[in-house]
């Protein structure tokens, strides 16, 4: 009867286990209601203002999707509304800059000012070139998809419109 018993209970434990690496579904094709993704790269007009990639995926307006945040190229960054658009979702993923230099002094006072590092999180999924996945909320319930071919897209608002002007 013991031999049984443990048995028994050693499936039970397994059997609980089993179902907690299966928490982050992923639909491969994205909801009907979302449109073709694309991102454009911008950089910054001055030194130090840095450089980056916007990501934009619309949606119908008729949705009742609610999309929070995406990852995309390694990183993960939120999903906002385009206030220009309601029916676009627009997530902005700054490139990290140089290491900024340190004051490492054995007087402590002297170290005031340094700044943390930011830190990237390792994101949760395999992702091909490409390729994002999004997080929404669809009727309360939260839900992954992925979202294939991204193009890049040339931006209007960096393009200049009188190269001439410009000295080197």
């Amino acid at each position: 009867m013991k031999p049984f018993f443990f048995s028994f209970s050693a499936l039970l434990v397994l059997m609980s286990f089993s179902n907690c690496a299966n928490g982050k579904q992923i639909q491969e094709e994205p909801p009907k209601a979302v449109g073709q993704a694309f991102y454009t790269t911008w950089t910054g007009g001055v030194r130090g203002a840095g450089s980056g990639v916007n990501l934009f995926v619309p949606v119908a307006g008729d949705s009742e999707i609610k999309m929070d945040s995406v990852y995309f190229r390694g990183r993960k960054g939120l999903l906002e509304k385009d206030p220009s658009d309601p029916n676009l979702y627009v997530a902005r993923f700054k490139t990290p800059g140089a290491a900024k230099d340190f004051v490492m002094h054995k007087d402590p006072k002297m170290e005031y000012g340094n700044e943390v590092p930011e830190r990237i999180e390792k994101i949760p999924f395999e992702l091909a070139e490409g390729e994002a996945v999004v997080r929404y909320t669809r009727n309360g319930k939260e839900k992954f998809f992925r979202i294939k071919d991204i193009q890049k897209k040339d931006s209007e608002e960096v393009r200049l419109k009188n190269p001439e002007n410009i000295r080197h």
